[in-house]
Parts: C-alpha cells; structure tokens; sequence
C-alpha cells in the first residue's frame, strides 16, 4: 500500500473530482452531505473556524498492489477499514472528510478528503508528515498481509512521468546488463542496444574518472542517481569480478574432466574414508590445492593497489 499526500487551498475542485459519478463510489461521510458542490461548501464553511492555516483541503490516496486486487475487488469494508485505521495513525481526527473509492485503475485504490481546520479551529499538523505517511503504510501493509512491492521491479511504466519513465528503463537495462559485461565497453554497447549513452565524468584537472552518467532521450542521470548499486565504483568492481568469472568456470571444466583415479589411489581413498572416525581424527587433514584461488586473489589486490597509486584514468 502507498500513500501520496496533496495539500490545497480550495476543496470544490478536488471534491469533483473526488466523487466524479463514473469512477467512484462514496464509502464514508462524516460531517458533510449532499452534493459534491454542497460538500465543498460545508468543508470551507468549516475552514473559516480558523485564519492560520493556508493549505486547508488534505487529500490523501492509497494505492493498493494490483497482487492484492482480487482480495479488495468487493470488500470496500476492509478497504474502508484501513483508509479510517490510516487516518487515526495520522493524526485526521475531529474533523470533517470523506471516503471515496475509484475503479479506473487496474489497482485497488482510494481517496481521502479532509479538512485541515477541524471541528473546534484547530489545525490538523503535517509537521513530517511525509515520513509519517510511509510509516504508517508500511505498518498497515504488514497488519492487513498486503502485497510488499519488490523495490523498483515492480513499477507501472504508463503512469510514471517521463522524466521517471526514463529513469526506470536505465534502471532496468543497468539491472540486466551489468552483470553479464566484462567492461566498461562492453556495457556501453549493450547499453546502446535500449537507446542508452554513456558517459564518464572527469575531473578536468587530475583528467580521474570521478562518476558514470546515463542518458536517455533527453534525460542524463548520474548512476548513483539511478540507485546506489550503480555508482560508477560499485558497477566498476562487479565489471572486474566478471572479468574473472571465466577463470572459475575452467576451474570448474578441469575439475570435471580430470584422469580418474588409479586403482591404488581408490583403495587409499577408501583406507581414509573409513578412518574418518575413531583413531582417524588424530590423523592430519588433507590440504586442497588452493593454488588457482590465491593467484586470483593476489591478481585482484594487485590491480587495486595499482588503481589507488594512479586513481582512475581514461
């Protein structure tokens, strides 16, 4: 479940379209009736109880995951139950608002109208109510077992703006490519396949890469901007353990093809197997042949010892 908060001035707009006869169905009232026009004049009514507050219409809506539709497709009192339980945790009490539910998305969602002058002129706080919202979503989605969207994996292109429309589609192309590239070349050019440039950005004295940006269409994002998995340092060493991949795989070939043991070497391996226990713990332990590992490993410490004397250079 997600929550977007909007504040306003002026609640006849916002109650329409709240309540506009083909998408929605009115859940619950409290404290105006009548029309969506007569509505709106009750709320400023209302609001008159008090000249401090600007921003006097709250309106907040909850988007369900389209994995929990079926289970909300005909209970608008479980839907009406945690729009009330999310209002109570926000701190939306003594005041007039209503409930409406909209059925023009593929998800479940819902729409809250409030007044932020409640009923005795005081004002209903929004003091950090953005991290208070998300809080409190979370918890409501844990109570009520609703659907945890799986981070960005999950999101509906159509109605992201373009700038997150484009932000997204690197996202996605970053999360598949960089792990099959062995470098930077390599995921540029896969890169260039979704219509995606590539740019480093350097520092215009030492000349030392100091970050990598992605560009589509007319947007330019720098990685760490796209997520903190694709910082040019992160997306870097994952570029260099690739590299190495190939190494464990022909490990892997010369382990699978190797000369089968002698007959003696089997009586001996069987003579060890069935002194494991016993007398055979005070035997000493085979060694393995470690030798492929430590070479990788000493490559990797030596390349990075060579990359902290000269940084990083074109």
């Amino acid at each position: 479940m997600i929550g977007k908060l909007t504040k306003g001035t002026s609640f006849s707009g916002c109650v329409r379209y709240v309540l506009k006869e083909e998408k929605a169905r009115l859940l619950e009232a409290v404290g105006v009736e009548g029309s969506p026009e007569q509505m709106a004049e009750q709320f400023e009514l209302q609001s008159l109880l008090s000249d401090k507050v600007k921003n006097i219409v709250g309106h907040t809506s909850l988007s369900f995951s389209p994995e929990d539709s079926l289970r909300l497709r005909n209970d608008d009192a479980l839907m009406l139950k945690i729009a009330r339980e999310y209002m109570e945790r926000m701190g939306i009490r003594n005041t007039q608002y209503i409930i409406a539910r909209h059925t023009d998305r593929r998800h479940a969602h819902c729409h809250i109208v409030f007044n932020r002058v409640d009923k005795d002129g005081k004002t209903i706080s929004d003091k950090n109510d953005r991290y208070r919202n998300e809080k409190v979503c979370k918890m409501l989605t844990a109570k009520y077992r609703l659907y945890f969207a799986q981070g960005k994996d999950h999101v509906n292109e159509e109605r992201l703006r373009p700038y997150d429309r484009a932000k997204h589609r690197i996202y996605k192309a970053l999360k598949a490519e960089v792990q099959n590239a062995q470098n930077w070349n390599e995921l540029k050019d896969a890169l260039a396949e979704y219509g995606i440039d590539m740019k480093f950005k350097v520092s215009r004295t030492t000349r030392d890469i100091q970050g990598v940006k992605f560009g589509y269409g007319r947007y330019i994002f720098s990685g760490s901007k796209i997520s903190r998995e694709f910082s040019y340092l992160t997306i870097d060493r994952q570029l260099e353990r690739n590299a190495y991949a190939p190494s464990y795989s022909y490990r892997e070939t010369v382990k699978d093809n190797a000369v089968p043991a002698s007959p003696l070497q089997e009586r001996t391996s069987d003579f060890e197997e069935a002194h494991s226990s016993g007398l055979g713990l005070f035997m000493p332990m085979p060694t393995s042949n470690t030798s492929d590992e430590a070479a990788f490993e000493a490559e990797l410490k030596r390349k990075k010892k060579a990359k902290r004397k000269r940084g990083f250079r074109l």
